[in-house]
């Protein structure tokens, strides 16, 4: 992929994104998932926000490694186009993780 235009990438994320489970959230084991976003103790209050959610799934199911700027579109196309109820399930989550992560 080191020759791949950006544009190439976001069409092959595109198709690839259509394959893979999104929404609802592809959960299988809630405590794994917090423990992957708990980091080092500190006072700071952690917040997870539905990109860093989106960020993480996706990157988990694709097939191939793409640049950054990729997966930022894309959370960004997806978001803008799902419905209202899918973004409420994201954000809820991202509620509780956050809740679990900071107690």
């Amino acid at each position: 992929m080191n020759n791949m235009t950006i544009s190439r990438e976001l069409e092959m994320l595109r198709q690839e994104v259509t394959r893979i489970q999104i929404f609802p959230p592809p959960i299988n084991d809630f405590e794994n998932i917090v423990k992957l976003f708990k980091r080092k103790p500190s006072r700071r209050k952690v917040h997870i926000k539905y990109p860093v959610l989106l960020n993480f799934f996706i990157k988990k199911q694709a097939q191939q490694t793409y640049k950054q700027c990729v997966i930022d579109k894309i959370i960004r196309e997806l978001w803008n186009s799902t419905t209202r109820n899918n973004r409420i399930i994201y954000i809820d989550l991202c509620n509780q993780i956050s809740l679990r992560i900071n107690n």
